[in-house]
């Protein structure tokens, strides 16, 4: 079984710095080979810094010559938390159970907070932790 390469990956992280090497911290899941394994990547962060200066040994650095574009935008992982961004939205997948059990209420959701969203619906989510 060969393995699967994807034409595209779209991940979101913490930040990028301007060479767009861009940083991963916290559960990072298969985020690192899903960008590897693919022809391209996109990867959406909080922020975009000019140096990224790792703050711990469990960092993961995507360097840049491995991702195709990356687009700041703050909030981009809510309703699932980053790192020292904002927390996870509990009441939120709670709610979620009840949005996706019913077609016609899941569409109706997707197009209010999908579609018509823009980037300053996710920035709401986006403040800061201390």
């Amino acid at each position: 079984m060969p393995a699967i390469r994807p034409d595209v990956t779209i991940i979101h992280a913490l930040r990028a710095d301007r060479k767009g090497n861009v940083l991963l911290e916290g559960i990072v899941g298969v985020q690192k080979e899903a960008v590897l394994g693919a022809k391209r990547s996109i990867v959406t962060v909080e922020e975009i810094v000019d140096e990224l200066n790792p703050p711990s040994p469990n960092s993961v650095v995507l360097p840049s010559w491995a991702v195709t574009a990356v687009v700041a935008v703050p909030g981009g992982a809510f309703p699932s938390y980053a790192q020292g961004y904002y927390p996870r939205s509990n009441a939120f997948y709670i709610a979620w159970d009840e949005i996706a059990r019913d077609r016609e209420t899941f569409q109706t959701w997707i197009e209010e907070n999908i579609m018509k969203a823009g980037p300053e619906d996710f920035a709401k989510h986006a403040k800061k932790a201390a």
